[in-house]
């Protein structure tokens, strides 16, 4: 056998390089692995003057012609490369990466009711999470701008495109104000959820909290014993919510390709179409075509297939997707989808300010019985709240994160604004779930669009499913013999992505799925959950009442939302054709309730001299 000398040598040095079964992180005798990376071996071992090692798909003789001392002097460098890692602790590895990567809806370990076996000498003093006390000295996190833009990838999403479409059941007039004030009261609730959170951290001592780990904490040490007794529900509420939300982006993220691929698909079988039919018009003719009338566009109907089947179409690819669980190896699919919505939005942009048409056809507000879809669509839209979290704990300067919260959601909400307007004025009545619906198929800027925007969100599905796959999977697994927890998690994640094709079979409507999953579950996230958080987590100490009143109403209104929200959805599912009038009247009743509630607190703040006069000053505070 060849002797190598030198530094060190590689694998590509050997004969059978290709086929050994040795680790990547192997490739090179002047790095071990340790602690997730690879560090400089030890100078002692760096003397040494390694053999390439004895590759047991040699043949035998070559086997036999190995030395004593050569397997020896192997099996010592093997030891320094690689003393302790085996493959159950790089598949650990990689899941606590996964976890960095989206701690922002998981609570974090060392909630209620669990108990802290490990001694300190099990963990890593590096790998601990750092308390908001200890982030003044700290050189490590994110910065300013890298927060900002973490800010804006969180809000900006598949609701954006539904956002005309709500603008449609407020009004022309009544939507872009009821946008604005909404934008405002949602960031509102997320400085509420940071200072409890930092109010949590420097009373408790504890390390950064995520979203249900506030909620459990505010629970256990309030002042009233009901809320110390519900601490455990009050975590296992939140957990709810947030899988119900992530599992209803996941079924939105279905109907929203099926619809557009399926636009694609038919579109450009109904153009090819009108191309064969005008070609075959001036066949057999002279080279000045007499005046024959040309045949119309043969109608694509009978090569129209079934919305569900373009769903079945993305369930195996999906199914694929989601079995990717290290979400590392997704960060250049990420960086593309990311630049294709934002291509994609710049050419919507460029294709509504082109005309405006009849503005005077356009309602300047809608009846009440249609203001709920537009709650559900809007809120959808809205809800970041889970982002705010895990950001603001990981930035070198978490003093800055308010005005990044103020800057990243003021550029969310003017984009909305603008966004929803302008296509509603553009494409009037006829605006669909999806604006990129509206666009015609007659230029291939428009089929791109759809197709670089369908990219974005198949991408964005597997990030999404990752929440409630980390939340419901473990507690599974816990209970399965080790052997059989890898097989069964390969399955519950099938099931989940079966679920969620499921729901968007049942309901095949992008408008009615975005304004259910906003109007159910992220009215609680984003408006019931954070200001009842605050008179829970502040009912030790007197509370002044202006702000009594304003988490009361905000709570109210949000609660108010998602009864009318579920309830008219439910009713437009069930009966598609027209709502009975019963519906109707409910909802409006239900959303005067709720201006009535707004109004009346508003009068009792002013008259209570509090701080809170108006919802435009609440972004202001936190």
């Amino acid at each position: 056998m060849q002797r190598v000398t030198g530094e060190a040598w590689t694998w590509s040095d050997h004969p059978r390089h290709q086929s050994s079964p040795y680790p990547s992180y192997m490739s090179t005798g002047q790095y071990v692995h340790g602690q997730d990376h690879l560090q400089p071996r030890m100078e002692g071992a760096a003397k040494m003057t390694p053999l390439t090692p004895p590759s047991p798909f040699l043949s035998s003789q070559a086997r036999r012609d190995t030395t004593p001392d050569e397997w020896e002097t192997f099996r010592e460098y093997r030891a320094i490369l690689n003393p302790h890692l085996t493959h159950e602790s790089r598949r650990m590895s990689h899941s606590k990466q996964n976890m960095e990567v989206m701690t922002p809806l998981i609570e974090n370990p060392g909630g209620v009711g669990q108990e802290e076996d490990n001694s300190e000498e099990d963990q890593d003093p590096e790998l601990l999470p750092v308390r908001h006390y200890e982030l003044g000295n700290s050189h490590q996190g994110i910065t300013f701008t890298q927060a900002l833009i973490h800010l804006l990838k969180g809000n900006i999403g598949t609701g954006l495109l539904g956002l005309p479409l709500a603008v449609r059941n407020a009004g022309v007039i009544v939507g872009p104000l009821c946008l604005v004030l909404m934008g405002v009261v949602c960031v509102h609730c997320m400085h509420i959820l940071v200072n409890c959170s930092h109010h949590l951290c420097e009373r408790l001592k504890r390390p950064p909290l995520g979203y249900s780990d506030t909620v459990a904490f505010s629970m256990e040490h309030s002042s009233y014993q009901c809320f110390r007794k519900s601490a455990r529900f009050g975590r296992h509420l939140v957990n709810f919510f947030l899988v119900l939300t992530q599992l209803g982006f996941c079924s939105a993220y279905f109907v929203f390709l099926a619809e557009n691929i399926k636009q694609v698909v038919e579109g450009y079988q109904g153009v090819n179409i009108t191309l064969a039919a005008e070609s075959l018009s001036f066949a057999n003719t002279s080279m000045v075509p007499a005046p024959v009338p040309l045949p119309t566009m043969v109608p694509s109907e009978p090569w129209a297939l079934d919305l569900r089947l373009y769903m079945l179409f993305f369930l195996p690819f999906l199914i694929l997707l989601v079995f990717m669980k290290d979400l590392k190896n997704m960060a250049v699919l990420s960086l593309l989808a990311n630049v294709c919505m934002a291509v994609s939005v710049i050419i919507i942009f460029q294709y509504i300010t082109t005309d405006f048409g009849d503005l005077h056809r356009l309602p300047l507000t809608s009846p009440l019985g249609k203001f709920p879809f537009f709650f559900g669509t809007a809120i959808f839209a809205f809800e970041g709240i889970g982002v705010v979290l895990p950001l603001e704990n990981q930035m070198k300067e978490p003093k800055r994160f308010p005005t990044a919260l103020n800057i990243g959601m003021g550029i969310t909400i003017v984009l909305y604004v603008v966004l929803a307007t302008l296509g509603y004025l553009h494409f009037g009545d006829d605006i669909k779930g999806s604006i990129t619906l509206n666009l015609p198929h007659n230029a291939w800027t428009n089929q791109m669009v759809k197709i670089l925007y369908s990219f974005g969100v198949f991408v964005s599905f597997a990030i999404q499913f990752f929440v409630p796959a980390e939340i419901m999977i473990p507690p599974v697994q816990a209970r399965l013999r080790k052997s059989w927890r890898a097989p069964c998690e390969m399955i519950l994640r099938g099931l989940l992505v079966c679920l969620t094709f499921s729901f968007a079979v049942l309901i095949p409507r992008l408008d009615l799925v975005i304004s259910l999953v906003g109007a159910v579950s992220s009215s609680a996230l984003a408006l019931v959950f954070p200001p009842l958080v605050e008179l829970i987590t502040f009912s030790d100490r007197p509370l002044k009442p202006a702000m009594l009143v304003k988490d009361l109403v905000i709570a109210v209104v949000g609660f108010i939302g998602f009864l009318a929200g579920t309830y008219v959805t439910l009713a437009e599912i069930v009966s598609p054709e027209e709502p009975p009038e019963v519906i109707r009247e409910a909802a409006q009743n239900l959303t005067v309730a709720a201006a009535t509630a707004v109004a009346g607190a508003l009068g009792m703040s002013e008259e209570l001299g509090g701080n809170w006069t108006t919802p435009t000053a609440a972004v202001t505070l936190g």
